[in-house]
């Protein structure tokens, strides 16, 4: 076997050309392959830290409504937690947006994401801190408001890991808080992907959670405050199963002893999710299918780069032919030769491998890096080199080998020494006949190439329909700027008289037309919905809720189909006014054909509040708040001098040919001028919001994806269909000068490389287009308004392909009739 090792790597020396294709074609294949699989490790197969993977969520479920779950209260939580006989130990958590300023930020509070968290929380999950120590009990009480904080990893990274971060003090919400603790590295909660930056002790719930993640005006102590989600480790000897039929006791005594806000209820646990925490069980089989399609396309690109390989092989094989008749002449077995050509091949897979863990490496880390850059909430991706990823390359390394090499070995090995030892080496027949199977792995490598192709064009498509869709309000001469005074510690009549001010302010700047705030912006990350009846005993509708000023409709450019706007006196804090606007599609389902203007309507409040009654004043066309709603939901709109939000945003509308930046730069100016303090979270157009919306992102970045397999398997299959035609021509060497001696021209050699060229394109095309559209149904899902069979895309592809497939025979071909007939009949 080390004989063997040592001649395959004299030989590789030898045809360093052959050995350099074949090294890139496996970087290539395995280094796609690597990549995937290593952020499929680090979202999915990783194991979390501590013990989280073994801890359970508990989950509120109505006996009555299977499908409606709600979080836990504080006091609910109390009552979980006091179950020993079920739990080891019970954490709660939730989380918000907080606005932190420290020395990264310049003293300008920046809008992060954080948890808060109970005091055994850490301890729960079974993680240590890396630096200082985590919250106590004392801090954990209602009311308590410790101004504490924990720091994620990342945070203290970005710090330069100052020694002195422990003890330090950043402002959140305007107030300063100390420093306590560092979590360990690629720690993020309960999630693999979206971490907080910052947690803080669940007594400080009422001075720190945004009132956008709060569920009631009223405290943390409130039995109807739901507000936590909950986890546990259970008690050891205690199953899932067991747990659950003591916990439905436990429900029904609650039941009994708090009837208002405890009724039917009972209690679910289930595995806590990598992607996200809700009120609702969760597993992770969207992520790990999106995991799966990725490994599948990869895999695709390992197949092509096998195929092509392969071909190869049996292309030089044929360079190989007396010698492996020599050698079975002297009396080597089969399975000797075999042994041999099969070590020659680890010995390619070997290094390509090896390149391939390189070339892997560096695009998980560029990918991650881009993921981090892009997306509208930032991330802690952990993605490091360890054993599974090696081993996974190896992995790759060794199927190659055996895909790849083990084909050719056995054909070449094929006991055939009178006929090779005798002068028939330069019969272009035997080569046929001999290696007969190369085009049929060209038309294979061209038909997966062109499936993964065609699932590229698939996504570009469906980016390109989602970019171009009508959300049902204008994008163009769109401005918002998002505000969040309590950021900075304002009280609600402080930043009423903010919005007031800037209001007034930015409608008076030249070159606006319209001017309007909205607590909730179309394409954001946050929803909120209500209920909303005619009747009490009606069943409800839902509908998404906003509150917005005077004008957003005409800001917005879209059209009140009946009645009118709201006022600039309904958009004073404290109007009596109960007014409400409601879209089309809600007008429908509640009022059907009858005229709803003058209606009243019940919108449900939140957990716990009562139903508010509002007379229909409007009623405007529909809008989308996520373009990948099959059809616009329904909403309803209410005067923002009718309820308080502190996080809004202005929406403003700019006269036709005023430049977008200096409007944004003249906006900012304007508002901080105004209040230095004031923090404003982001300024952009519309278009801009919408291109780094979640949804267009997820679009963009599958096609991206996707696109990135199809141009590596296009790729491959060129390189593959290059080299075997570029090897047919040398070896057909002589025959060309035959050719040309008795007469043949340029174009006549051209013609005959070509048209061989062009027959297994045309069978490659045949076979790949029923795949593609195979391929395109899989991937339906994920695509947005575009049919998996979109003639668009297939064409497209095939005509790429076929174009790439023909350039790469014709450039050999054309070397061809370079040939000189004397240089040609001399050559063998």
């Amino acid at each position: 076997m080390l004989q063997d090792f040592r001649h395959s790597l004299r030989l590789l020396r030898r045809t360093p050309g052959f050995t350099s294709v074949a090294i890139l074609v496996l970087a290539l294949g395995i280094g796609a392959n690597t990549a995937v699989f290593s952020l499929a490790n680090a979202l999915v197969l990783q194991p979390r830290p501590g013990r989280i993977d073994q801890l359970v969520g508990i989950f509120s479920r109505d006996r009555t409504k299977p499908d409606h779950y709600r979080d836990f209260s504080y006091p609910a939580y109390l009552d979980l937690r006091s179950r020993s006989d079920v739990f080891e130990s019970v954490m709660a958590h939730t989380f918000s947006t907080v606005g932190i300023s420290d020395s990264q930020s310049n003293g300008i509070p920046k809008q992060t994401f954080a948890a808060i968290v109970s005091a055994n929380y850490f301890s729960t999950l079974g993680v240590r801190m890396a630096a200082g120590r985590a919250f106590t009990p004392d801090e954990e009480r209602p009311g308590a408001n410790a101004r504490l904080a924990i720091a994620s990893y990342a945070v203290w990274r970005r710090g330069g890991f100052d020694p002195a971060f422990i003890g330090s003090t950043i402002r959140a919400n305007g107030a300063d808080y100390t420093v306590i603790g560092v979590t360990p590295r690629g720690f993020a909660g309960t999630m693999t992907l979206l971490s907080p930056e910052w947690w803080f002790p669940l007594g400080s719930f009422d001075i720190v959670v945004n009132e956008m993640f709060k569920q009631r005006a009223t405290g943390l102590t409130d039995r109807a405050h739901y507000a936590l989600n909950l986890a546990a480790a259970l008690r050891p000897g205690v199953t899932r199963e067991a747990a659950e039929k003591a916990l439905d006791a436990f429900g029904r005594q609650l039941d009994a002893e708090y009837p208002g806000t405890d009724k039917d209820q009972t209690f679910v646990l289930s595995g806590l999710p990598r992607m996200s925490v809700s009120s609702k069980p969760q597993g992770d089989a969207p992520i790990s299918a999106v995991g799966v399609l990725l490994m599948f396309m990869a895999a695709l690109v390992l197949v092509v780069a096998c195929l092509n390989l392969a071909n190869l092989l049996l292309a030089r094989g044929a360079a190989r032919r007396k010698e492996i008749a020599i050698r079975q002449a002297l009396g080597s077995g089969r399975a000797r030769i075999v042994q041999q050509l099969l070590v020659e091949g680890f010995t390619l897979s070997t290094a390509g491998g090896a390149a391939g863990l390189v070339l892997g490496w560096w695009a998980t880390g560029a990918l991650s890096a881009w993921l981090s850059s892009v997306l509208p909430l930032g991330i802690e991706l952990v993605v490091e080199s360890s054993a599974r990823m090696i081993a996974a390359s190896a992995g790759f390394a060794i199927l190659s080998t055996v895909c790849f090499a083990l084909g050719p070995a056995w054909s070449l090995s094929r006991p055939t020494v009178q006929g090779d030892l005798k002068g028939e080496l330069g019969s272009t027949a035997r080569l046929s006949r001999r290696f007969g199977t190369a085009p049929v792995l060209v038309v294979g490598q061209l038909a997966v190439s062109l499936a993964l192709v065609a699932a590229g064009g698939l996504f570009v498509r469906s980016a390109i329909t989602a970019g171009q869709a009508d959300p049902g309000f204008a994008i163009d001469r769109h401005l918002i700027v998002s505000l969040d005074p309590s950021l900075a510690g304002y009280d609600a009549a402080r930043t009423t008289s903010l919005y007031r001010s800037a209001l007034e302010r930015v409608r008076s700047i030249p070159g606006v037309e319209h001017a309007s705030v909205a607590s909730i912006v179309p394409f954001g990350e946050f929803e909120e919905g209500r209920p909303i009846r005619l009747k009490p005993a009606d069943d409800p509708v839902a509908a998404d809720f906003n509150i917005v000023g005077s004008e957003y409709f005409e800001t917005l450019g879209m059209h009140v189909l009946r009645g009118r706007e709201f006022t600039r006196a309904e958009e004073e804090l404290g109007t009596t006014a109960k007014s409400v606007i409601i879209d089309r599609p809600l007008a429908r389902k509640l009022f059907a054909d009858r005229d709803p203007l003058d209606q009243q309507i019940l919108v449900g409040g939140r957990e716990g509040e009562p139903a508010q009654t509002r007379t229909v004043v409007g009623v405007v066309s529909e809008m989308k708040h996520d373009m990948f709603d099959i059809e616009p939901k329904p909403h309803v709109f209410v005067p923002s001098g009718s309820m308080f939000r502190a996080m809004m945003t202005l929406h403003v509308r700019t006269a036709a040919g005023v430049p977008d930046a200096a409007m944004l730069a003249t906006l900012r100016r304007e508002l901080q001028s105004l209040d230095a303090r004031l923090p404003i979270l982001s300024a952009k157009t519309m278009a801009d919001h919408r291109y780094r919306s979640l949804t267009e992102w997820s679009v963009r970045a599958a096609a991206t994806l996707f696109s990135a397999f199809g141009v590596l398997a296009l790729l491959l299959a060129t390189i593959g269909v290059y080299g075997l035609k570029a090897y047919d021509v040398a070896r057909r060497t002589r025959e060309i000068g035959i050719r040309i001696a008795l007469g043949a021209t340029s174009g006549d050699v051209k013609r005959l490389m070509v048209r061989e060229g062009l027959r297994s394109t045309i069978a490659g095309v045949a076979i790949g287009l029923p795949l593609a559209a195979g391929l395109g149904k899989l991937v339906s899902g994920l695509l947005y308004q575009v049919s998996p069979f979109d003639p668009m895309a297939l064409t497209g592809a095939a005509a790429v392909l076929a174009t790439a497939a023909m350039l790469a025979s014709y450039l050999p071909a054309r070397r061809a009739t370079r040939v000189a007939p004397l240089d040609a009949l001399r050559s063998e």
